[in-house]
């Protein structure tokens, strides 16, 4: 079982993966199922650590246009109880503004909230229970076995209100761009607060 010291609010910690969750921080987290990157993908992010941005768009390629590996999350009753555990936290450890189940991850755009004792909720304590429970349902449900979930996740927090709406419009439009579907309402698996779904002039609600 993971340390709770593990989950608890750090502005910073590292992983394998530096994680950064300023207070009060709109975090894009983006995370993907187990076993799904290559050895050379993982070998070049590895050898590019510096680089956040250069290392998120091959890590997103990849996992947009690969036709190997899991893709579990086409399957709809996976990708249903990953979007209902997603709601299900809204307005209690976080506030969602948007997110989009993709084939073999997940984008989602959320601002992590405080618990009763006014103590920020983690974004490690955030995936750790997402995606333990998750997983935990999808085996149950489904009889397998093993890691669903890859253990990392990528996390960046939003500097300014053009970046926001940015990474917003990525998220949304990312089947389009995957050509996975040829406009944004016909992708199922994707959620948007209301107020930004009026700000993007999407009419998706």
């Amino acid at each position: 079982m993971k340390d709770k010291n593990n989950l608890s609010y750090k502005e910073f910690h590292r992983r394998n993966l530096p994680h950064i969750q300023p207070q009060d921080g709109i975090l894009f987290v983006t995370y993907c199922l187990h076993n799904i990157l290559p050895l050379s993908i993982r070998n070049k992010i590895r050898n590019n650590r510096k680089n956040f941005a250069d290392n998120f768009l091959v890590y997103d390629d990849y996992l947009d246009f690969c036709k190997e590996g899991s893709k579990l999350l086409s399957i709809d009753e996976f990708a249903q109880i990953v979007y209902d555990n997603l709601l299900k936290m809204n307005h209690i450890q976080y506030e969602l503004f948007c997110f989009c189940i993709m084939p073999n991850h997940v984008h989602v755009l959320l601002k992590p909230n405080s618990d009763a004792d006014d103590n920020l909720f983690s974004i490690a304590k955030i995936m750790h229970g997402h995606k333990g429970i998750t997983a935990k349902k999808i085996n149950k449900a489904f009889n397998r076995q093993g890691h669903f979930w890859h253990s990392e996740y990528y996390d960046h927090y939003i500097r300014n209100d053009t970046e926001f709406y940015n990474i917003a419009w990525y998220i949304i439009n990312n089947p389009v761009k995957a050509n996975l579907v040829s406009e944004i309402k016909k992708w199922k698996y994707i959620w948007i607060e209301k107020q930004l779904d009026y700000e993007l002039g999407l009419d998706l609600l």
